[in-house]
Parts: C-alpha cells; sequence; structure tokens
C-alpha cells in the first residue's frame, strides 16, 4: 500500500510541471500532445492512488476477519473450561460439563475429536445388537467421526 503512494506523488510532480509548460506553450500541436501527457501522468496517478486503496481495503477485510476469529477462539476457551474430557465407559471419551452429576448415560457428550478442533458436536446414542456381540450401546458423531461402541457406561 505505502509503495504506491511515492509513485502517485511522483506523478502528481509530473503533472504538476506539465501544467506549468502547458502556459507556456504557443503552438497547438506541441500544447495538444503536452495536453495528452498531462492527462496520462493524472491517470497513472488515479491508478495508483486507487491500487492504494484497495490494498487498504483488503487489509482492513483481513484485520477485520482475524479480529472475530480472536474472538471466536477467546470466547471458545471460555466455553471450553465448562467441560472436561471423561471417561464414560472402559477406554471410551467424550466431553461432559464439568458440574455433571449422575449418570452418565443422561448427560449431554460431545465428541473429542470434534471438541479438540474447536466444534462442538454432540454425540447422539443409539442402541445395536449383533449375534457374535450382543447388545452394545453406539454413540455417533453427526461430523464424521468413528462411532464409540460399547457395552456399559461406567458409574
Amino acid at each position: 500500500m505505502i509503495e504506491y503512494l511515492p509513485q502517485a506523488l511522483s506523478s502528481l510532480s509530473a503533472a504538476l510541471n506539465i501544467g506549468k509548460s502547458l502556459v507556456n506553450i504557443n503552438d497547438m500541436a506541441k500544447r495538444q500532445e503536452a495536453l495528452i501527457q498531462f492527462n496520462n501522468v493524472i491517470i497513472d496517478a488515479q491508478s495508483k492512488i486507487m491500487a492504494s486503496q484497495s490494498e487498504k481495503t483488503a487489509l482492513t477485510a483481513k484485520i477485520d476477519e482475524l479480529e472475530k476469529e480472536c474472538m471466536r477462539l477467546k470466547n471458545w476457551e471460555a466455553e471450553r473450561k465448562k467441560y472436561a474430557r471423561k471417561e464414560i465407559s472402559t477406554g471410551v471419551f467424550a466431553y461432559v460439563e464439568n458440574d455433571f452429576v449422575g449418570n452418565l448415560q443422561n448427560a449431554h457428550k460431545y465428541c473429542c475429536n470434534c471438541f479438540d478442533s474447536f466444534k462442538k458436536s454432540t454425540l447422539q446414542q443409539s442402541d445395536d445388537h449383533k449375534p457374535n456381540r450382543g447388545r452394545f450401546i453406539v454413540l455417533i458423531c453427526p461430523a464424521g467421526c468413528p462411532r464409540l461402541e460399547f457395552h456399559d457406561y461406567l458409574n
């Protein structure tokens, strides 16, 4: 952005010099040629200024985007502190509210993979039955993470 300003100032300085010389030119052909040159220099200065403004706009948008992301991460950190990774069955983990008391089956549970990636995906519970395994509980992440299968919740 700043590199365009000296170029624009240089073009405007050249336009000023051309403008001053126009006063002393009596030959119409030379005067017309000087006017064309004057216009070209002004157009060049305008294009440099517009390029600078365009770059400033893009940088401002990027700054706004980064500030929003920073705020989202700060809010996420505050929200994240309300939950802890807990073993809900042998070798099976999910994020559960820190102050949850009661049967883990009734707890609101978040997927560990998603939670660690700054997303909250509520695990959906269902039951399944397979002849060789019997009845088991399945927790499914709506984001497509691997299913969590186990027989019973820890008490």
